[in-house]
């Protein structure tokens, strides 16, 4: 199993886990939150929690959450119409095709690949569809292949418990039918609510839906000042939402409006916010945004969930992330707090968004995809794997080959996932260890797998009963002295990736 572990590995299971100190963030400041929003006023008002951090930390992290373990994410978008960007180890090099618009405005490899492939069509083009240069083909964010019920299907084959996906990212186009704008999917496009469509088909198939959105927008004109609108594809004139006479203000007139108008007509399970980083909790009223998303939920006795990027360290207030919220959220790498609940986000490869060049070098090998589950779940954490869906809404071969791989193992060893925690005993070099008390069972994800047919485990502090791979029905001869538990395994290991021992418990 030793040449199974790659050097991928090596680097990408988090610079590893355990050996990286990590440090508990502290808040530092709860300063009285102010006139309410009257459109949110009324729900947080009559709820349990005010819009105070020292309210807001008091809400109890939903079971289902940390029992569940696997999420599945989707970036999904016009950007996926061009679905490109140089390797991250090129000459202009980046890694998130999500960004496009971004790099075409300052990025030379992206600026030469639209010109070759698309003259001087401008982002905006894609949402309705431009002619590629080279194909002679009309491309756009047409979603003709998309199935809701099918893209389900996918993530419940490959293990997945709950799925969310960018219902708006930093480009400002909406999957949903929203009264505030004009820039979304039901007015463009494909002419559907793919988030409502996405939610029914989840609700049918029991999986637990939540959504991300994007604070900030690049290039809405009532963010940036700009006066211009018609720059601005689907632009629609602020009206004033909050009853200050000023209908100019992006965050109180349409970012708000927009995050009620998602909570209140989809009651999703779980907000995953982002671009928060321009400015601090108090200027995005991200205090009284999760008030009313929590106060909703418990009129509703749902249970819910939200991540941490509520603001960064910006006009005297301290970074939210990893302090705040229910989980800590991390991307690719976890110097975090780990005591606390927190999940890992990432794709299969660099890119969030759909990369059509996406470098096999930068794709994770089928192992690395089943330690990094493991890894998350073995030290307290979520594992969020994201996939970047074509514009017709088909996937690409490399993401659906490592769901079905994802799918196959958990298939096989899923007990030793779901509905388990971090054990206290130490953690080995040759494996993790995954435990659930209720059921009195430790688990053992082989990482090394023995040449001699014998697995020593150290420092255990049960009588252990029995043992037995998951793979496999027939139990194993074990020997225990004080916690010195080994076990008699046969010379070829039972599973293509990790193999999993099951030992029950006094």
């Amino acid at each position: 199993m030793n040449n199974m572990i790659s050097l991928v590995t090596a680097a990408l299971i988090f610079i590893s886990l355990w050996a990286c100190p990590s440090e508990a963030k502290v808040p530092t400041e709860d300063p009285p939150e102010g006139k309410l929003h009257p459109m949110l006023a009324e729900t947080i008002e009559q709820g349990p929690f005010s819009p105070q951090w020292a309210s807001l930390v008091t809400h109890s992290m939903p079971t289902w959450f940390t029992s569940d373990k696997i999420g599945l994410s989707v970036h999904w978008g016009p950007y996926a119409v061009p679905g490109w960007t140089p390797r991250k180890d090129s000459p202009y090099g980046v890694a998130y095709a999500e960004w496009y618009w971004q790099w075409l405005k300052k990025n030379q490899a992206v600026r030469d690949y639209h010109k070759e492939h698309y003259g001087t069509a401008s982002y905006d083009d894609f949402i309705d569809g431009t002619k590629n240069i080279i194909t002679g083909e009309t491309e756009g964010f047409f979603a003709e292949k998309f199935d809701a019920d099918q893209w389900m299907k996918i993530a419940k084959d490959a293990g997945a418990k709950y799925f969310f996906i960018t219902s708006k990212h930093h480009d400002g186009f909406c999957l949903w039918d929203s009264a505030y704008t004009d820039r979304n999917s039901m007015k463009m496009g494909p002419k559907r609510d793919l988030y409502g469509e996405l939610v029914k088909a989840a609700r049918k198939h029991k999986i637990r839906i939540g959504l991300y959105y994007s604070y900030y927008e690049w290039d809405n004109p009532a963010y940036i000042g700009e006066k211009d609108v018609a720059k601005y594809k689907g632009f629609k004139k602020l009206t004033d939402q909050d009853g200050d006479n000023n209908p100019n203000e992006y965050v109180d007139d349409f970012m708000i409006p927009q995050i009620k108008e998602l909570i209140d007509k989809y009651h999703p399970d779980y907000l995953c916010f982002d671009g928060e980083w321009e400015h601090g909790y108090q200027y995005w009223r991200s205090r009284q945004i999760v008030a009313y998303y929590y106060n909703q939920a418990a009129k509703r006795k749902q249970e819910v969930v939200i991540n941490d990027r509520f603001g960064q360290k910006k006009e005297g207030n301290s970074d939210t992330r990893g302090v705040y919220g229910d989980f800590s959220h991390v991307e690719h790498y976890a110097n975090i707090d780990r005591a606390k609940p927190w999940a890992m986000w990432r794709g299969f490869g660099n890119s969030y968004g759909y990369n059509r060049n996406e470098h096999p070098g930068n794709i994770l090998s089928d192992l690395d995809v089943i330690k990094m589950i493991i890894d998350c779940v073995s030290d307290n954490g979520n594992i969020e794997f994201n996939v970047g869906p074509k514009a017709d809404g088909t996937f690409a071969d490399f993401e659906m080959q490592k769901l079905k791989v994802m799918g196959q193992w958990l298939s096989i060893n899923g007990q030793a996932i779901y509905n388990t925690q971090k054990s206290s005993i130490p953690t080995p070099a040759n494996g993790r260890y995954t435990i659930n008390p209720k059921t009195k069972t430790l688990y053992f994800h082989i990482y090394d797998y023995p040449e001699d047919q014998e697995l020593t485990l150290n420092e255990i502090p049960y009588v252990i009963t029995w043992a037995k791979f998951l793979s496999n029905i027939e139990p194993l001869k074990i020997k225990q002295k004080e916690n010195t538990v080994t076990i008699a395994i046969p010379q070829t290991s039972p599973d293509k990736y990790i193999p999993v021992i099951a030992l029950k418990y006094q």
